[in-house]
């Protein structure tokens, strides 16, 4: 799994910008954007190599994705769905496992370094997508900051330790971003209030209905 993991990752720089799909030009981003989603997925079940340090495929693959030429807001949406992967890999004991392979959890468990390791890179790529939010505010794209926004916000509720006063605030800012030049879609808004509500109805995820308490919803009138 790993040479061909590696060799995917390879790959990347050599994919065209547009391929012909019954007669017509096709832009390949939304593909490759699908398939990395996808290919983060099998990550997770692929071990690292001792010769090659931690996490070493992850890095190699940001690596790729930072100097690949990407259009709209695509690398933003792939960082967003790494940090689901860097989640993933710091539970106990995985979903998924390949037969008779050994993941990451069994290399690693819970050790202290290793989880080290992981919350740099989220820092890391937090920033980036913090800066690129930024950046659009900056040039007045502003429909694509608040999609961005409600994106980075979902992905924090669904994998973030809130009880984090840092992370709680990052999560209430980025709702109120999403909404901030009357951009947000309403229905999906309503939403994401409920499913927040939601999570915190257990007595032990209270810190959820603490985030919904702040979860104001603007008047489009």
């Amino acid at each position: 799994m790993f040479p061909f993991s590696t060799s995917a990752i390879s790959l990347i720089t050599e994919i065209p910008k547009v391929i012909t799909v019954d007669g017509k030009m096709r832009p390949t981003e939304p593909l490759l954007v699908n398939f990395l989603s996808n290919f983060l997925s099998t990550l997770l079940a692929v071990p690292d190599n001792p010769e090659e340090g931690v996490l070493y495929l992850i890095r190699g693959m940001l690596n790729v994705i930072q100097d690949y030429t990407w259009e709209h807001n695509s690398k933003v949406i792939v960082y967003t769905n790494v940090l689901s992967l860097l989640s993933a890999i710091c539970q106990e004991e995985y979903l998924y496992h390949i037969d008779k392979v050994d993941a990451n959890d069994a290399m690693y468990g819970s050790d202290s370094k290793f989880l080290t390791e992981v919350s740099k890179i989220c820092t890391t790529l937090l920033e980036e997508i913090l800066t690129r939010l930024q950046e659009l505010g900056d040039t007045e794209s502003l429909k694509r900051q608040s999609g961005l926004a409600l994106e980075l916000f979902n992905k924090i509720v669904a994998h973030g330790d809130l009880t984090k006063p840092s992370m709680f605030t990052l999560a209430t800012n980025l709702w109120s971003l999403a909404q901030k030049h009357g951009y947000g879609d309403t229905k999906q808004m309503v939403r994401t209030l409920e499913l927040v509500k939601r999570k915190g109805a257990r007595k032990e995820d209270r810190i959820y209905l603490d985030l919904a308490n702040k979860m104001s919803l603007q008047s489009r009138a």
